[in-house]
């Protein structure tokens, strides 16, 4: 099934829009973690703008089978990234939790 450049966008968006509200939650619920949360949204905005310019240049490629690949590398790059991110927001979480007990 071939990918759309708006499917790729929305799944990039997506992939890391959950890690921006899961630190915005985060935040709300240990204010003491702001500033590691805040630098987690600062870095899924990045790759977001990152990974989504990759994908809109990758879509101008002229080949089908090589804008798919390079469409479907922007998706798993966008997918690796989101979940590095959110096994940092699950550090600061176990780390919150440890301090509660």
């Amino acid at each position: 099934m071939p990918l759309y450049i708006e499917n790729v966008r929305r799944a990039i968006h997506s992939m890391l829009n959950d890690v921006v509200e899961q630190s915005f939650a985060h935040v709300l619920a240990y204010p003491v973690d702001d500033e590691s949360a805040h630098r987690l949204i600062r870095k899924a905005n990045k790759s977001l703008k990152t990974i989504a310019l990759q994908a809109k240049r990758d879509n101008l490629i002229e080949d089908e089978d090589l804008k798919q690949a390079a469409l479907q590398d922007c998706v798993k790059q966008a997918q690796r990234v989101s979940l590095e991110l959110l096994s940092e927001l699950q550090v600061l979480r176990r780390n919150q939790s440890v301090m509660n007990k």
